[in-house]
């Protein structure tokens, strides 16, 4: 490969680059068997779409697809999926307050007309019974389930036990964190 740089063109001597390109590998497919091939080329379509595009010449050059029952390996691991949740959880609390699910949700647009950015969803995992604390920003999510709690735990009668969030920053802040250690949660 030669290519010409600079300026020749204005009287100055031409820059000559010599370079040697290495085997390329960009939209290269090898392999012995010619139905593989065409596998790879068309973007891993399926055996039985290749035999198609063969028996109705549709495609110049491609040879007669035999094989429809193979799989190589690239296709198995694109089809992989992972396991659905589970249609029921492993643990449901037995009794109010023993578990409650709580995240921070926001930015919400448009904010409400008192200036509230976000909010705060809290769920009691046996009654399925939501809050919901509307908050101007996230570092008044401590106090408003300290509040919660303090709320819902006069009104059924007994302390709340297990607090379970997303670790995210503002259920991990020290102070809060202490909080929920000297109240056993």
């Amino acid at each position: 490969m030669t290519a010409r740089c600079g300026g020749a063109a204005r009287g100055e001597p031409a820059l000559h680059l010599e370079a040697q390109r290495d085997k390329p590998v960009c939209l290269v497919v090898h392999t012995e068997e010619a139905s593989w091939r065409w596998h790879a080329r068309f973007g891993h379509l399926g055996f039985q779409g290749l035999q198609k595009l063969s028996k109705g010449e549709m495609v110049r050059g491609l040879p007669r697809i035999e094989q429809v029952d193979q799989v190589c390996d690239g296709c198995l691991v694109g089809k992989q999926r992972r396991f659905p949740f589970p249609a029921a959880s492993k643990f449901r609390a037995r009794r109010q307050l023993e578990l409650v699910h709580a995240d921070l949700c926001g930015p919400i647009t448009p904010e409400t007309p008192g200036g509230k950015k976000m909010f705060l969803l809290a769920v009691d995992d046996m009654s399925r019974y939501m809050w919901l604390v509307l908050l101007a920003t996230k570092d008044e999510a401590a106090t408003a389930i300290i509040r919660l709690q303090a709320r819902a735990e006069v009104k059924v009668g007994h302390k709340l036990g297990t607090l379970h969030t997303d670790h995210g920053g503002e259920f991990t802040a020290g102070a809060f964190v202490d909080y929920c250690a000297s109240q056993g949660i």
